[in-house]
């Protein structure tokens, strides 16, 4: 157990991992045994992030705003809690805490009193990332929620060496057998009807071909089909995902080019093309009522 005031690191004999205060991300999963770097880098030069917390939103609002209680917000892609210093809650060997209050400024973009707690919990290999969301509200509160970790491809492999694994337990194998539904975000952004498609699946499995992200620029698994995601490299487990009852599950790479790969448990999702109803009303919108707290978690195993 390592803390320098802006990166807890917590480590045993199987990883090391690192957390920074600015956003409550975990920034580096370092695998001891294969002697590898497992999460990206951050480069500021393709995408400076690592595993960022997206709220209150996920994915972008119509024309970066949104309506509450017929009043007009402005909001950035993915909420702003991912640029914003956490406090540190608890630190010891084996997990760490930071949490976010409601501040003047965000509630001048969003009207809620709120708090939220991350953890990260090390065991073994295996990382748990977990949420609390309290609204200190006399009002119910209307948030989004997800996780975006980013894993790096191995050194002398590229994407096209991936293969997804998609463990389906739990959805409605009668309408997506040997396959997942997906919704899909236009060019700028926005879900469009038009763009939701079938993923085919040959024993769970589907390859990352070159124009796999041709067809989607982003996969965004719908219906809770989704309870773990892998990346395998030549056939072999490289890194899972686990998120059981979580409605939505991204897929997302910058580039086809580039050195990751997304993998990205929602409980939320982006606007659709032209929507400007009310928040309540827009899909993915978790209500939590006055004084109560939300807390759910989902885990990343290297395998």
């Amino acid at each position: 157990m390592k803390q320098d005031g802006t990166v807890f690191t917590l480590e045993n004999e199987e990883l090391l991992i690192t957390v920074e205060r600015h956003g409550a991300q975990l920034a580096r999963i370092y695998d001891k045994k294969a002697c590898r770097d497992i999460l990206w880098e951050a480069d500021p030069a393709v995408w400076n992030r690592h595993s960022p917390i997206l709220f209150p939103f996920v994915g972008k609002s119509f024309e970066g705003k949104y309506c509450y209680e017929g009043k007009t917000y402005d909001i950035t892609p993915h909420g702003f809690a991912r640029d914003m210093d956490f406090e540190p809650v608890l630190c010891d060997m084996d997990e760490c805490w930071y949490k976010l209050e409601a501040t003047q400024e965000t509630l001048e973009k969003y009207p809620f009193d709120f708090e939220i707690e991350i953890g990260h919990r090390l065991e073994g290999r295996t990382i748990e990332t977990m949420w609390k969301v309290t609204n200190r509200d006399s009002k119910e509160m209307l948030f989004m929620m997800g996780g975006h970790p980013a894993f790096r491809v191995p050194e002398g492999k590229t994407i096209y060496d991936y293969t997804f694994e998609f463990n389906k337990e739990g959805c409605n194998k009668d309408k997506f057998q040997d396959a997942l539904h997906y919704l899909a975000p236009n060019d700028k952004g926005y879900e469009v009807e038009s763009l939701q498609g079938i993923l085919k699946l040959k024993d769970g499995r589907v390859p990352l071909t070159k124009g796999f992200f041709d067809t989607a620029l982003t996969y965004m698994i719908d219906e809770a089909q989704v309870s773990s995601a892998s990346l395998l490299v030549d056939g072999k487990p490289y890194v899972t995902v686990v998120c059981d009852h979580f409605p939505y599950f991204g897929v997302w790479t910058m580039e086809a080019t580039h050195p990751f790969v997304c993998l990205e448990p929602w409980y939320g999702i982006c606007a659709s093309e032209g929507y400007e109803g009310e928040l309540k009303d827009r899909r993915g919108v978790i209500s939590l009522p006055a004084w109560e707290t939300w807390q759910k978690s989902y885990t990343i195993r290297i395998d």
